[in-house]
């Protein structure tokens, strides 16, 4: 069965490394290192062996004038879009109406339901309240009003790195929800979002679930199967505690995301995130270097490699 692209949980492809993905898939495929290990695979970008492309992003406009030679590859594409209003936290992410542009731009070239608005994570600090993430929420929810169909929230995951990087590059502490905070939290945003159309997910955040606010698969393979009327393989390859995603390919590298998002899970360090970006080389057939594929073991090049998001081992099925 062909796989599912995920581009990526990992980094941001479509606004720093849209070239390297439009080179790769001229290519035919792409060199995947392990995050962990290092080890390379070949992942097939061949239109016969890609069933669907996931996309996420905080800013398409670099993707948007490639999109007719993506669509040789494959035109099911789906599209997560993040997009908060909150500049505190993250400082190099365009302005939200700009983003909003894209977004409607998105789901009028293709459907609102290939296209998904993300306000996740909410980040409440001590200079950043909660009742400003709905004030924001309410905003881009009255601007996204026709052109998005759900949207996926969550609370932000102290994570060891989160309290440091807050730390070390803003004056913001992390301030500490109780599990009925943010459920009360959810339900004002999910009250919102409903006036506009628009209904709400939870992504890992099993607490939060009500008759207002549903279980996110952020990759779904039925529903993916069901948009393009193609099968897609919906076998469950969770990627941290909670996850309901199914099997898809990740192609993108840990540190390598330049937005310089304070609270971002995939990035140790903002300057080497940037110093990544800065010696990257758009016809490297990995992200993250140049891998020489003679070195690549013949039974390993047509290994797929599955799951590994934000939290999970990298697994490679046969």
């Amino acid at each position: 069965m062909a796989h599912v692209i995920s581009a990526s949980r990992r980094t941001d492809v479509p606004a720093f490394y849209a070239d390297w993905f439009v080179n790769r898939l001229r290519a035919g495929s792409v060199i995947v290192l392990q995050p962990y290990s290092g080890r390379p695979a070949r992942v097939s970008l061949k239109a016969g062996d890609v069933s669907a492309i996931v996309f996420w992003s905080k800013n398409y406009a670099p993707l948007l004038g490639r999109l007719d030679v993506v669509g040789r590859t494959t035109k099911n594409l789906f599209f997560h879009f993040t997009i908060t209003g909150n500049c505190e936290l993250e400082p190099s992410v365009p302005d939200f109406r700009d983003a909003i542009r894209d977004y409607r731009f998105l789901a009028g070239r293709y459907s609102p339901e290939q296209v998904v608005w993300r306000y996740d994570p909410v980040c409440v600090t001590d200079k950043l309240s909660f009742e400003r993430h709905e004030e924001r929420f309410a905003r881009c929810a009255e601007l996204l009003r026709g052109s998005a169909s759900g949207c996926i929230i969550s609370f932000v995951h102290p994570y060891k790195k989160v309290p440091a990087n807050l730390r070390k590059y803003s004056d913001h502490a992390l301030t500490a929800l109780s599990g009925a905070q943010k459920r009360e939290y959810a339900r004002r945003l999910a009250k919102i979002a409903k006036t506009h159309g628009i209904r709400t997910f939870a992504c890992c955040n099993d607490d939060l679930l009500s008759d207002q606010i549903h279980k996110a698969a952020c990759i779904d393979g039925r529903l993916l199967s069901d948009i393009f009327k193609i099968p897609v393989d919906a076998r469950p390859a969770l990627t941290r505690k909670e996850c309901a995603c199914t099997k898809s390919i990740d192609i993108g590298a840990y540190d390598t995301c330049a937005h310089g998002c304070l609270y971002c899970y995939a990035n140790a360090d903002k300057e080497r995130a940037k110093a990544a970006l800065q010696r990257h080389d758009p016809s490297w057939n990995s992200q993250g270097r140049q891998v020489d594929e003679a070195a690549i073991a013949p039974d390993k090049e047509q290994q797929i490699m599955f799951g590994a998001g934000a939290g999970a081992p990298f697994a490679i099925d046969k």
